[in-house]
């Protein structure tokens, strides 16, 4: 529906590009971080805005450490479930992770 956001897909996408550089050996092509995110998202209660002061309301809102924590929780789970069985075939190892994207 337009002017409705899930503000969620933002936290994890943030959390997502935050910690890949981290973790080498976790596969960081578009398809994984893709199938990272919509883990995490099924896992969290979304959060819908449809105006910036929701926006706004929300940033408070998953500012807790109680949020962060399990937003943190779900992403690292879900890099470490894609990461070990990625939907494409391995990459070339002697390219770093992300970096080759699979044929298709």
């Amino acid at each position: 529906m337009e002017g409705l956001k899930n503000l969620m897909e933002d936290n994890v996408e943030r959390t997502i590009n935050k910690l890949l550089p981290t973790m080498p050996h976790i596969c960081s092509c578009n398809d994984c971080k893709l199938d990272m995110a919509t883990y995490a998202l099924n896992r969290l209660q979304p959060k819908y805005a449809r105006t910036s002061k929701g926006s706004i309301l929300h940033r408070f809102d998953t500012a807790s450490p109680q949020v962060e924590a399990e937003i943190l929780s779900v992403v690292i789970a879900a890099m470490e479930l894609i990461g070990g069985h990625p939907h494409h075939p391995p990459l070339n190892p002697a390219t770093p992770a992300g970096k080759d994207q699979p044929q298709q």
